[in-house]
């Protein structure tokens, strides 16, 4: 029996009325002597926004890394709609109904916004094993691709260069490359990093759209922007959760105060 198919043994929330769609289970990763996640386990519940956050050096990018396939875990398990998905590579798990935004912009800059869409389609599709193929093959992609365009805020700009594009619309653009998979379950890695207050605004108002549906995780330092949207949060500290739950019970855990939220909690 291969790791996929064997059957998952209940989880310590065995028995939720909700589904759960994202699971840790003791995951650690190791570095040489340094763990950058030390048995950290996370339940994300189907139609949830969670938000996961902590200081620098956390491990909260590793974790997503964990979780998204791109890195494989010293012990412990990953679980996306029961399924063991650590282990697995990266395009595998897209395929099984989980995609990720990155903090670093990774969008194609000599290409048109709709372009960059259509890059994101075909992968799905058997053209990007055929050589020699006509651009027009590409055309019936073009009104789904439009729609994503329309539904992240980009509907006017679908001839732009992503180039020219500001570091919100960039954000924009890169959700909508993850949309362009379909996905269940959509990981967000610091969506609002460097952004004014109306860039803020309108992620916000963005995140909310697409979490319609499916299963929304971010990592976030904004903490206005994680008591707006998320449903529960993970506050992780050297490795480790140091709790978990709503946002208003955490904000006032005598941990996370002294350890991440300090005066902020007491605003």
């Amino acid at each position: 029996m291969t790791q996929t198919e064997a059957t998952p043994q209940p989880g310590p929330w065995a028995g939720a009325a909700t589904p759960v769609a994202l699971e840790a289970r003791g995951l650690v990763k190791a570095f040489r002597e340094f763990r950058a996640t030390n048995d950290v386990s996370l339940r994300v519940d189907e139609g949830e926004i969670h938000a996961i956050i902590g200081p620098n050096g956390a491990g909260k990018t590793t974790l997503f890394n964990l979780l998204s396939g791109f890195l494989a875990p010293t012990s412990g398990e990953v679980l996306l709609f029961g399924e063991r998905i650590h282990g697995l590579p990266p395009h595998a798990i897209v395929r099984r109904g989980l995609s990720r935004s990155f903090q670093i912009s990774s969008v194609f800059s000599s290409l048109t916004v709709r372009e960059n869409v259509l890059v994101a389609l075909q992968s799905a599709t058997a053209l990007p094993r055929q050589f020699w193929v006509p651009l027009s093959r590409l055309d019936k992609l073009r009104p789904r691709a439009d729609e994503i365009l329309a539904a992240v805020g980009l509907g006017g700009a679908p001839d732009r260069l992503a180039a020219d594009l500001s570091h919100g619309e960039k954000r924009q653009l890169e959700i909508g490359i993850s949309l362009s998979q379909d996905p269940r379950v959509l990981l967000l890695d610091e969506p609002t990093s460097g952004m004014g207050s109306e860039g803020i605004a309108r992620v916000i108002a963005l995140v909310r759209q697409v979490a319609r549906g499916r299963t929304v995780v971010l990592v976030e330092h904004n903490m206005s922007v994680v008591a707006e949207l998320a449903d529960r949060i993970t506050v992780l500290q050297y490795g480790q959760v140091l709790a978990s739950g709503k946002y208003d019970e955490v904000r006032r855990d005598p941990r996370v105060i002294e350890a991440y939220l300090g005066e902020e909690a007491h605003a």
